[in-house]
């Protein structure tokens, strides 16, 4: 556990630590920056969640992690004209680190979507959907509820080491705490790549998808990618987050905000812009994607039912669309 450095409160005030729990004071400008970026991409969302019914509960858990975020953000702009405030310390470290537990849950849910949306797809996962979401967001939650817990005695017990005060967890308690529910969300993240990472490459293998248009097989290894990529950049952030609490509360990672900026802010804010630009209704379609069952109007010859089976890209030996006969 590293020693604290910063400036000494001498006479702290109401709500105020005897040092700054950050390590520095707060930049002004990193939390303008992720203020008003998380605004936009939360504007962004709230319009899908409006618009894009069949979608709502993605961008709903989107919306509420930006709103999030931003309130972390301010909570931090806040803190740069009152760095000893443990309020405002609180305040920002809660909401930053649970928001990516919701953003966390939204990648969980589009594999429900992606099997809602390309039917046929369920054959790419090795467990059910729905599986994925209650477990791994379980997880998270009850790892987030330990790293706050963590942060809170950390920022407690420091403040009491350097008054001199007792103080019943010690700071190296308090930071294994933390970093023990850091370790269990890595690991429960890994495992989720792995789940999709074998999703992806059953996607590109045609016997996986034998009831699948040959447009949805061609769409659904990019909408996976999409999950991939972002669901990397979560990674990296919480990599980050388990390096510097192993390094120490206030070690050289915790007390360098542009490593902060770098490795928590960028790549959470990445992710999200990612989909804001293509949301699950571009990739998959709109309302649960035109892959999805459609009824044909009754009535309809098997000639008719067959041309429309073709424009929505069916194709091949197939003998019908996925899940609908044609006679």
């Amino acid at each position: 556990m590293s020693t604290y450095r910063g400036p000494i409160n001498t006479d702290p005030g109401p709500g105020e630590a005897s040092i700054i729990i950050y390590g520095y004071v707060p930049s002004l400008a990193l939390g303008v920056v992720g203020a008003v970026a998380f605004f936009l991409v939360l504007l962004a969302n709230a319009w899908y969640a409006l618009s894009q019914r069949g979608y709502r509960s993605f961008h709903t858990l989107l919306l509420v992690g930006c709103a999030m975020e931003l309130g972390g953000y301010v909570a931090r702009i806040y803190a740069h004209y009152h760095p000893f405030l443990v309020s405002a310390f609180v305040a920002q470290y809660f909401l930053i680190v649970v928001a990516p537990v919701l953003f966390s849950a939204a990648i969980y849910l589009t594999l429900t979507l992606v099997v809602r949306g390309f039917e046929g797809s369920d054959a790419i996962l090795l467990v059910k959907p729905r599986t994925v979401l209650i477990c791994f967001v379980t997880f998270d939650a009850i790892c987030t509820v330990i790293q706050v817990a963590g942060a809170a005695l950390i920022g407690k017990s420091e403040s009491a080491k350097v008054q001199g005060t007792p103080f019943n967890v010690t700071p190296e308690q308090a930071n294994d705490i933390l970093l023990a529910g850091l370790a269990i969300q890595t690991f429960s993240f890994l495992t989720f790549l792995s789940v999709l990472s074998v999703a992806l490459y059953r996607a590109r293998r045609p016997r996986y998808m034998p009831h699948v248009a040959l447009d949805s097989q061609r769409r659904l290894p990019i909408t996976l990618w999409v999950i991939l990529i972002t669901s990397d950049l979560i990674l990296l952030r919480t990599i980050f987050r388990l390096a510097e609490t192993a390094q120490g509360f206030f070690g050289f990672a915790s007390t360098h905000e542009a490593l902060f900026g770098t490795l928590e802010f960028l790549p959470v804010i990445l992710a999200i812009i990612i989909w804001s630009v293509y949301p699950p209704h571009k990739l998959i379609g709109p309302g649960g994607g035109p892959s999805g069952k459609t009824p044909f109007p009754a009535g309809s010859s098997p000639e008719a039912k067959v041309d429309a089976w073709r424009a929505r890209g069916g194709g091949g030996d197939h003998g019908g669309v996925a899940g609908e006969s044609l006679v």
